[in-house]
């Protein structure tokens, strides 16, 4: 007898909002509750934002200020790396340094640095402000209005401010974050007074409020819960707009993620890593669709938990060479004259270092070329040099595996025969294996035809005790 499982009928759907202007990033369509893809459609993952800083924070964890170490003095370079490095679906720029008490930074320069993140990133940029709501109208309506050849999400936009920032909003072409203190009657109320204003319920993202696991999550779960079955099984088409959970902040400045390593407590950044990837999870549960996140670790968490859900295969790991041929096949690095080979040395190493990395193989080849090609142009010299000639990129990664720089260069520009002929290299191949037993070669002559051939071939001469040349043979061959 088969299982028949019971299923809940819904009757509204998820708006589908795009984030970008052409339509590559999409949020919500969802017809069922989160994950319950046997009872309706989930057509789309979640997306995860990257919280980036308009200065360097000197209030977070040692944990969480560690993957940015690097670039967390210059908000566009952080950018970057969120997008290209740890991959975020869209980045979320906060304009702390605008907040009254603290920095008090102005409009025009809160807006400069919004511009220049949003020229740097290609995915979906939110640009999130102090929650300041009269300084918020100041800064945000000029980060509308500087970032308007490209459509951004602002927030947060609060009944407060709503008139002024959904104005802006529409005269700029950008989606609002209405955002509301844990309510779903405020969500609602919130998001008729945007659309009375003129803003399409497509353009508005639902904001809730959350707090962290153990510091009011429960309240921001229950609203959520409460806004997503009014949306669907009730028909509400005030509530059926995607949610963002703005979760970074409220998880990391907990004192147990701030908290050193403690006997009791555990690991610090093992700690904050599970905080907020916890938090993560339980909003998604709850039907988050943007997550903002902070740490690499429980990003990456949190994403085999959604693959894990929605039954996606995990990400397979490819043989280095099984990426190499399929990402570099025909493809060919064409060294010009007048380079000498430290030059093409250097280029090429480029490309062996895009072709093992593994996770981007398939996708480096252009990147490679280009970045080889610029190795080429800035360090050329006019020494001993090459003639023009073509190296696939396969001979590339195979010369350029570690080893010393004038074997590379018999590998990859080959040799001469004795004639003054090229011949090809076949590269290292030698593999110095283990002996499985003590090597005596007279053993191995063990018929009358190996020994003409041992006779023919003259190996007596490097090994035999007696037998040096033909003239101290005792006897004639």
């Amino acid at each position: 007898m088969a299982l028949d499982v019971p299923k809940v009928s819904y009757n509204g759907t998820i708006r589908e909002i795009a984030l970008d202007r052409e339509g590559k990033v999409v949020v919500g369509g969802e017809s069922a509750y989160p994950f319950c893809a046997f009872e309706g459609s989930i057509p789309r993952e979640p997306k995860i934002a990257i919280q980036v800083l308009d200065y360097a924070p000197d209030d977070w964890a040692e944990a969480v200020v560690e993957p940015y170490k690097d670039v967390i003095n210059d908000p566009v370079a952080w950018a970057k790396k969120a997008q290209d490095t740890y991959k975020a679906d869209i980045v979320f720029l906060w304009l702390k340094g605008t907040d009254p008490n603290g920095m008090n930074r102005g409009a025009e320069e809160a807006a400069e640095i919004a511009q220049k993140v949003s020229e740097a990133v290609r995915v979906p940029l939110i640009v999130w402000g102090s929650a300041n709501e009269e300084k918020d109208i100041e800064v945000l309506r000029k980060v509308a209005e500087v970032c308007s050849t490209k459509q951004i999400l602002i927030g947060p936009v609060s009944e407060g401010n709503h008139k002024q920032l959904g104005a802006a909003a529409l005269a700029y072409n950008h989606l609002v974050i209405a955002s509301t203190p844990i309510d779903i009657n405020l969500a609602k109320q919130l998001n008729i007074l945007l659309n009375n204003l003129g803003v399409p319920l497509e353009k508005i993202i639902i904001d809730p409020t959350t707090g962290g696991v153990g510091y009011g999550l429960e309240y921001s779960y229950s609203v959520m819960e409460r806004i997503r079955q009014a949306a669907l099984t009730q028909g509400d088409d005030k509530l059926q707009n995607p949610f963002i959970s703005n979760l970074a902040e409220e998880a990391w400045k907990t004192k147990e993620a701030k908290t050193p390593d403690d006997p009791k407590l555990g690991d610090a950044e093992k700690r904050g890593i599970m905080l907020e990837s916890i938090t993560a999870i339980s909003l998604l549960l709850a039907g988050a669709d943007i997550l903002v996140m902070r740490h690499p670790e429980s990003i990456k968490l949190v994403r085999s938990y959604v693959n894990d859900m929605l039954g996606k295969a995990p990400e397979e790991v490819v043989a280095e060479e099984e990426v190499v041929e399929e990402a570099v096949e025909a493809e060919v690095f064409k060294i010009p004259k007048k380079v000498d080979f430290d030059t093409a040395y250097s280029a090429l190493k480029v490309i062996y270092e895009y072709m093992t990395n593994i996770k981007e193989g398939k996708v480096a080849v252009k990147a490679a070329v280009e970045k080889a090609d610029r190795v080429v142009e800035e360090e050329k010299k006019e020494e001993e040099v090459f003639e023009e000639s073509e190296i696939t990129f396969k001979d590339a990664y195979d010369a350029l595996k570690p080893i010393p720089s004038e074997i590379a260069k018999e590998e990859l520009m080959g040799k001469e025969r004795f004639d003054g002929k090229p011949i090809k290299v076949l590269g290292s191949t030698f593999e110095p294996g283990v002996p499985l037993e003590k090597e005596e070669w007279r053993k191995k002559i063990t018929s009358r035809k190996d020994e003409i051939n041992y006779l023919k071939t003259g190996l007596r001469y490097w090994y035999s005790k007696d037998w040096y040349g033909s003239e101290k043979r005792k006897k004639p061959a």
